[in-house]
């Protein structure tokens, strides 16, 4: 009898070997150790799931946070313009103030890092050095879904299972707007 099983069928990975990939990852995250010892040693008892998480695992949970949100910004930042990097790069803008200017008309997204504005970077097109056809839209799309433009370019920056693993910064930069602001807006309903 012949079956129409693939030939490489997925191994789930035992326990042994799970363990062992928290051992690696957690000699690069102590937090992640500590968590993981907590979260093992309330599994061996069979308690309420509506009981209190104790200090140490809570603790150790947001250590973890904490960094993983630091990495997202730190990442975020180097992948945006600063304000006087913005006035180099567009010629119709001539000094901090238009850049402020379009950033108030909703023609530029930023937000503000210490004393610092920050762009990101695909808002430009580097081929022409001007602001990428359909930005105004795009941002009123992004401004729907939320007020927070550091959200707005993660929004922007996710990969994407229903665009085979790319981003609405890949979309955008093909210029296929009404597509990202449709997808944008979708967004919005799954809130």
């Amino acid at each position: 009898m012949q079956t129409d099983c693939p030939k490489e069928v997925a191994v789930t990975p035992t326990l042994a070997q799970a363990i062992k990939v928290l051992e690696e990852r957690s000699e690069e995250d102590p937090a992640l150790a500590e968590a993981v010892v907590f979260l093992a040693q309330e599994a061996e008892e069979p308690d309420d799931p509506f009981t209190t998480i104790p200090a140490g695992a809570r603790l150790a949970a947001r250590t973890v946070n904490q960094r993983r949100l630091r990495a997202r910004r730190d990442a975020a930042a180097a992948a945006a313009l600063d304000t006087m990097q913005v006035v180099s790069l567009i010629p119709s803008i001539n000094d901090r103030k238009g850049v402020d200017r379009r950033r108030h008309r909703g023609q530029l997204l930023a937000w503000r890092s210490g004393a610092r504005m920050l762009h990101p970077d695909w808002q430009f097109d580097p081929r022409g050095g001007e602001v990428r056809t359909g930005l105004g839209t795009v941002i009123a799309a992004l401004r729907q879904v939320t007020p927070d433009p550091r959200s707005a370019d993660e929004l922007m920056r996710a990969s994407r299972d229903d665009l085979g693993g790319r981003s609405l910064v890949d979309l955008f930069a093909t210029g296929r707007i009404e597509t990202v602001v449709r997808l944008i807006r979708s967004s919005m309903d799954q809130a």
